[in-house]
């Protein structure tokens, strides 16, 4: 390897990618990052600088953001991914909640009730045992993040900045 593919390989790693989260309400997320994991579809993907341009819808799950040796879990549910060429990633999410706002005890109820209706519409009503599905899939992410986040207090995390009150839609099953 000559010194010159040596110096692109380091550029391309010192590279950061423009991170955008939104959701309903505002842009809950805005900061370089060195990569990012979303949930989709087709499975957890990776974006690192100087990915291919892509369309992906996003599932309930965790976000897992890194800058440098930092990173945030973030419990999202629903929406769309975007990666442009000019490595500008942003996810349009229904809802995106940090681990430091989650309640595990309030989770646990979410999860027992969405249980409850799945148990109770599984021989008759679809439409009910989507819904209840949808629910406790969300609500094991958000159990996965706030887990973490509790196991890893006082670790250093990314600075979200000073506006960062990620959202949360308080519908019920």
């Amino acid at each position: 390897m000559n010194v010159t593919n040596v110096m692109n390989v380091s550029n391309a790693s010192m590279s950061l990618l423009n991170f955008k989260l939104i959701t309903p309400e505002k842009i809950a997320f805005e900061k370089k990052v060195s990569q990012v994991t979303l949930p989709t579809m087709d499975g957890e993907i990776t974006i690192l600088p100087n990915h291919i341009p892509l369309v992906a819808e996003l599932v309930p799950g965790v976000a897992m953001l890194k800058e440098h040796n930092h990173t945030e879990d973030v419990a999202v549910s629903g929406g769309f991914i975007q990666v442009d060429a000019e490595g500008n990633v942003t996810v349009l999410a229904d809802t995106a909640e940090r681990g430091e706002d989650l309640n595990l005890k309030n989770i646990e109820q979410a999860k027992a009730r969405a249980e409850q209706v799945m148990r109770e519409s599984a021989r008759g009503d679809d439409e009910a045992f989507a819904r209840a599905a949808a629910e406790l899939e969300r609500e094991l992410a958000r159990y996965r993040v706030a887990r973490k986040y509790k196991a890893n207090a006082g670790k250093p995390r990314i600075d979200m900045g000073p506006d960062s009150g990620l959202t949360d839609d308080t519908g019920t099953v």
